[in-house]
């Protein structure tokens, strides 16, 4: 009789926890909601650098920009085209750009990420040319 008196309060205490467990989530849910309906949503815009953004969805107007800063048809081709398919705005992992870099011109408008791209390829390999080779040879530069 004792056990069965002991498994029966032991019974009504779990069941007493498991209702005042309940109570508590149940209020924890009603506050939450209500939480959600008065709080306004809020909205997050970004800016681009890029002087003319709805050339930059165009590789052709791409094309046309990085030649006019001083971009050549090799550099283009066996490089920008490889690395990014002409899209300045490419990512991969940490590497941003026309060419697929960590630094900062990666960043920039067309016309900043080619003057980086001459720059860079000329100081650390000493040309354009210099630097196709090493990237048709490597398979990055």
């Amino acid at each position: 009789m004792r056990k069965s008196i002991l498994a029966f309060i032991a019974t009504v205490s779990i069941g007493a926890a498991s209702a005042e467990t309940y109570t508590h989530t149940a209020h924890a849910n009603d506050l939450t909601n209500e939480q959600q309906k008065s709080t306004p949503p809020t909205t997050q815009s970004i800016q681009t650098t890029t002087s003319s953004p709805e050339s930059d969805n165009d590789v052709d107007a791409v094309y046309d920009r990085f030649m006019a800063a001083g971009g050549t048809e090799e550099l283009w081709e066996k490089i920008v085209l490889p690395e990014s398919g002409g899209n300045p705005h490419a990512k991969n992992g940490e590497y941003f750009g026309l060419a697929q870099t960590k630094l900062s011109w990666g960043y920039g408008t067309v016309e900043q990420q080619t003057r980086g791209m001459i720059e860079y390829a000329q100081s650390r390999y000493g040309s354009i040319n210099a630097a196709v080779r090493f990237r048709t040879t490597h398979g990055w530069w």
